[in-house]
């Protein structure tokens, strides 16, 4: 349990991190009306990484040495997915002027993409 301590306090910080960069981005004019796409991509992507964080736990622990792989594939599909699904939903319900609601989406997407690779590193290394 106390590796998942550690992943829940780097998933904080990560979100605090986030924080002020968020509120940077939001701080121009043609960022304003955007805040709502960054609410929700940081509690998608922090939901997905628990999930991840919990499947990749348990696949290390499997004696099938390509479930870590393939859960790993997986998440990049799910992840893409779910973001896609997002941003059209996000354009249908708020009907954004332009395409710049992109950029927070994109920040935070990077951000949590470097997030998770940095744990599924830890957590592939603790298996061998």
């Amino acid at each position: 349990m106390s590796h998942f301590i550690y992943f829940i306090t780097r998933l904080c910080l990560v979100i605090i991190i986030l924080i002020p960069i968020l509120v940077y981005i939001h701080s121009f004019a043609s960022q304003k009306n955007y805040t709502a796409v960054s609410y929700y991509s940081v509690s998608m992507f922090a939901f997905l990484s628990i999930i991840l964080y919990f499947l990749l736990y348990n696949s290390v622990k499997s004696p099938n040495k390509q479930l870590f792989i393939s859960i790993t594939l997986a998440n990049m599909l799910i992840k893409m997915v779910c973001s896609i699904v997002l941003l059209l939903i996000y354009r249908a319900v708020h009907h954004p002027a332009d395409g710049k609601f992109i950029v927070p989406f994109l920040i935070i997407y990077l951000i949590f993409t470097i997030f998770e690779t940095y744990f599924m590193i830890r957590l592939a290394d603790k298996k061998h």
